[in-house]
């Protein structure tokens, strides 16, 4: 259903309810009003009846009848005062005794008279109440022969109508009340895919591009929703490929500066060492004290020339792309095989070492690049680690068919402002680093078609989890 509709429909059911609350409210009203007037009215003709019928009927009631009668006539409903009047215009019976015997005016005639008494309110429970003459003839065999005076209480219609008019006014505030709250309240949830959808767009507008919004229904703003999941999805690969543009960039000018420097670097290393192996053949001193510090110089300048070959061998790896030697071969393997080199570095500081990985898992990927990447790995956990800290290396394959490994220590871990720095080219926070090992594993491991993330143990020390397709 369209949004504009559902707003539609809404107002329509609005205004139904409204229209239907305020006719049921005003039928009531009328309801109660007609029944004040029916009721008055009765209490009118059951008085004139009365009257007529019970006096008319005697030939000549006696004292004791009249005021029986009075008394009688006096009880009924909304009657106030009842006088008779002979036809010689004396009041003979009252049910006030100081009118009894006062003249009053001559008879009008056969016609009943009912006149208003100016200035004269009564209070009932159903509000004010207004006092009413009625004049009403007693007529026998055709002639009128006396007349009774009657002052009844009836309901103040005037009343009646101000307090309908003040209820009316109370529904119709009340309906609009109640209108305009529900109206808040569907507004507010037709419009929570709207407050979504402007949460999300200013989650992206601060570079969180993984943010989604699902569930928003099929109509436009479930569209708009699947639109606006498209736009991040597009956002977020434009955003892996500019990165992806600028880790070749730096490449590129690694590979270019690798290829001039290579040259110029490593031969003047070969010379050095050559020298120092000459130095340290045809010079040496014959005193034997003297001997042993010579060939400790010797030995330590050729330590540093091969340190230097090595920091250019990592030069030229990590600008120089790589042609992949896929094998399949056992993970477990090269593991063994990789402790087996850092089995000296382990020992020297009593490291604890444990692989979780599975005999049979098997792999599809360049077994020296690998190799490669662990080696780097397992080194920079040694250094991390204290004396007697520990090593473990977990892998599996997951449901979507893709290797999980994880390389974890027990050291220091790594400051979370520096997570994603480490992998830079040339950042290092070790003494005697050079910034290149985990480098040159990110560009293996891209090269394979995974990545690698690194994290901090809540218990301490760092994880370095890679994920590559397994090709089992």
């Amino acid at each position: 259903m369209r949004f504009q509709t559902k707003l539609m429909l809404v107002f329509i059911l609005l205004l139904l309810t409204v229209v239907g609350l305020m006719a049921y409210f005003n039928y009531q009203n009328a309801k109660k009003l007609l029944g004040e007037v029916e009721a008055d009215l009765q209490d009118i003709v059951n008085t004139v009846h009365f009257s007529t019928r019970k006096l008319s009927s005697e030939k000549g009631p006696d004292r004791e009848f009249l005021e029986k009668f009075i008394e009688e006539f006096k009880a009924k409903k909304g009657v106030k005062e009842v006088s008779i009047v002979s036809n010689r215009h004396e009041v003979i019976a009252s049910s006030n005794p100081k009118r009894i015997g006062r003249q009053e005016k001559a008879l009008s005639g056969k016609e009943i008279v009912v006149q208003e008494q100016f200035g004269v309110q009564d209070s009932g429970n159903s509000g004010k109440r207004i006092r009413y003459e009625v004049r009403m003839p007693l007529i026998r065999d055709d002639r009128v022969i006396g007349l009774v005076q009657t002052s009844i209480s009836l309901t103040d219609f005037r009343h009646l109508l101000r307090e309908a008019y003040v209820k009316n006014m109370f529904i119709a505030m009340t309906a609009l009340l109640f209108a305009c709250g529900a109206s808040f309240f569907i507004l507010h949830r037709l419009n929570k895919p709207i407050r979504i959808l402007s949460s999300a767009a200013e989650r992206v507008a601060f570079g969180d591009l993984t943010v989604r919004t699902n569930g928003l229904g099929k109509d436009e703003m479930g569209r708009l929703a699947f639109s606006f999941n498209g736009m991040i999805l597009k956002l977020a690969e434009q955003k892996e490929l500019e990165e992806r543009l600028r880790q070749m960039e730096r490449q590129a000018i690694l590979a270019e500066l690798a290829s001039s420097l290579a040259h110029e670097i490593r031969n003047p290393l070969n010379l050095i060492n050559l020298t120092a192996d000459h130095l340290g053949d045809q010079f040496r001193p014959e005193d034997a004290a003297r001997r042993g510090d010579y060939l400790d110089l010797v030995s330590s300048l050729k330590s540093e020339v091969k340190h230097l070959n090595t920091v250019v061998g990592d030069f030229i790896a990590l600008g120089r792309p790589h042609k992949l030697q896929k094998v399949r071969f056992r993970l477990a393997e090269l593991i063994d095989q990789v402790e087996v080199m850092v089995k000296q570095q382990l020992a020297t500081k009593g490291v604890g070492f444990k692989s979780s990985t599975a005999f049979d898992l098997l792999l599809v990927a360049d077994q020296e690049q690998l190799r490669l990447v662990l080696l780097n790995l397992l080194l920079n956990a040694i250094e991390a680690v204290g004396r007697g800290g520990n090593i473990s290396i977990r892998s599996r394959i997951d449901e979507e068919g893709m290797l999980k490994m994880q390389v974890s220590d027990d050291g220091k871990g790594v400051d979370p402002g520096n997570l994603e720095l480490i992998f830079e080219p040339y950042f290092t926070k070790r003494d005697g680093g050079t910034g290149l090992g985990l480098a040159l594993v990110r560009r293996i491991m891209e090269e394979h078609g995974g990545r690698i993330v690194a994290r901090n143990n809540p218990e301490g020390g760092l994880t370095m989890e890679l994920t590559l397709p397994a090709e089992v």
